[in-house]
């Protein structure tokens, strides 16, 4: 899959060399407004600073820990999702977190797994939204109906395993039937303690809290689109920034190199130049993709230099990072 996603990458990068003039790419790039990208940079990241916040909210249940930890940590494993391959920060975050904090690996990991159901939905709806104000092509329709009937389904298993994990292990028992007891109660531990990471949805305060962060969340990074928008003399609408941040959301979901190169480009030029088309207004695949290089710019100088700030502030190295990961194989299921 790893050698999967650099080729995806590989192959995108090679159609941008060949087929459009970068040195025209290179001119856009130069005359960005500064003073819009700066903007863009603090909002983007007070998002993250935000997602400390949903984070600490979904963990509450597993354990109680202070918003500036589970911050740091969470810009770790962001920093990580862009320096390495295959989204690894996502597991590193729990095992992380684990490692300084003591909280159970697989309940860390399934409170990532919430988060993701929570951003999907928000981005579902924003597109629900712009859909029911706006003229928007029958394809964008379709995709949103595809993409909410997933949400849909993980939001119904996610809530079966929160309010009736009795019923989830007996489900899980009999379909593991096949394998020995032994290894059948290390797999339902695991389980056990998956399922506990879903617990903040059983306290409705929670509920609403993260559900209100994730929307603060989107809404500051249609504000970060827009503004590099802005900044590259792009003047497209304001619902134009959600549906473009929802392209790059579904396109970095395709395998590809570290920090999605290529695949963010695409996904964010051809929304871009996509939108133009429908709206009539003046734009060149060289001017749609240098706001795709300037905006993922932005957003990886700002993830990766935060991320090695707090992974110097919390005294650890990759090395550590390491062998948290390589440990989480063998230690105990339970934890």
């Amino acid at each position: 899959m790893v050698w999967i996603g650099f080729a995806i990458s590989g192959l995108a990068v090679a159609v941008f060399i060949y087929k459009f003039d970068m040195g025209e790419v290179r001119r856009s790039l130069a005359q960005a407004n500064g003073w819009s990208m700066a903007l863009a940079g603090l909002v983007f990241l007070t998002s993250y600073l935000v997602r400390g916040l949903r984070w600490k909210l979904l963990l509450h249940p597993l354990k109680v820990l202070p918003w500036s930890r589970v911050r740091d940590v969470l810009m770790v494993g962001f920093m990580l999702n862009c320096t390495l391959p295959a989204r690894a920060g996502e597991i590193a975050r729990p095992l992380l977190l684990w490692k300084l904090c003591g909280t159970s690996r697989r309940g860390g990991l399934a409170t990532v797994g919430v988060e993701r159901i929570f951003d999907g939905f928000c981005l579902v709806g924003m597109m629900s939204l712009v859909a029911l104000a706006f003229e928007v092509p029958q394809g964008i329709r379709d995709a949103g109906y595809v993409v909410t009937a997933v949400m849909t389904t993980g939001l119904a298993v996610v809530l079966w395993l929160a309010f009736h994990p009795t019923s989830a292990f007996a489900v899980a028992d009999r379909v593991l039937f096949f394998l020995p007891r032994r290894t059948r109660d290390r797999v339902l531990a695991f389980f056990e303690r998956f399922v506990a990471g879903t617990g903040a949805l059983r306290q409705p305060r929670l509920v609403l809290g993260v559900g209100l962060t994730t929307l603060c969340v989107w809404g500051l990074e249609i504000v970060v689109y827009l503004s590099v928008m802005r900044g590259f003399g792009i003047e497209l609408p304001l619902w134009c920034s959600v549906i473009v941040m929802a392209a790059v959301n579904f396109s970095i979901a395709v395998p590809s190199a570290p920090a999605y190169l290529g695949v963010y480009e695409a996904g964010c030029g051809g929304a871009v130049v996509a939108l133009s088309r429908l709206l009539a207004y003046p734009m060149t695949w060289e001017r749609a993709l240098s706001y795709a290089i300037g905006l993922h710019l932005l957003v990886v100088a700002v993830i990766v230099g935060a991320g090695l700030v707090l992974m110097w502030r919390l005294g650890l190295s990759f090395g550590d990072l390491t062998r948290s990961e390589a440990a989480s194989g063998s230690a105990d299921p339970r934890s």
